[in-house]
């Protein structure tokens, strides 16, 4: 990463080009430009085009999580939430997250870990077809 400062600001991640703790260490520090609103970021293995990505935010003590792929979305089987989620990026642009996909803080964060590590799919997440 760039600087502190830089990553900070940053919304999207190619995970092969950092660390596991910096990416998380940056999810958990951003402050959410609303403080009725989480924060979201875009995660992707790699640089190729179609590469997969995970779409993972934080908002308090929920998050939420998309993984998006060949042009499907996925969220976790057991999301929580009838109504889209307000979420922004660092910036502040508005991105509301799908119904169904917020779960715990914690869990968002071992899926995020586990693509960092893996750089697939985060398998400690049921998916199912959005």
């Amino acid at each position: 990463m760039a600087s502190s400062e830089d990553a900070r600001r940053r919304t999207g991640y190619d995970v092969t080009e950092t660390t596991v703790d910096d990416v998380l260490s940056a999810l958990r520090n951003a402050e959410p430009p609303r403080p009725d609103g989480g924060v979201v970021w875009w995660l992707y293995a790699g640089r190729k085009p179609r590469t997969p990505y995970l779409v993972a935010g934080l908002r308090g003590t929920r998050g939420s999580l998309a993984w998006h792929e060949n042009g499907q979305t996925f969220l976790p089987a057991d999301g929580a939430g009838e109504e889209p989620v307000d979420y922004f990026s660092l910036q502040g642009a508005h991105f509301p997250q799908p119904a169904g996909s917020e779960v715990s803080a914690d869990e968002v964060l071992r899926a995020v870990r586990e693509l960092c590590e893996s750089l697939t799919r985060p398998a400690c997440v049921s998916w199912k077809p959005a």
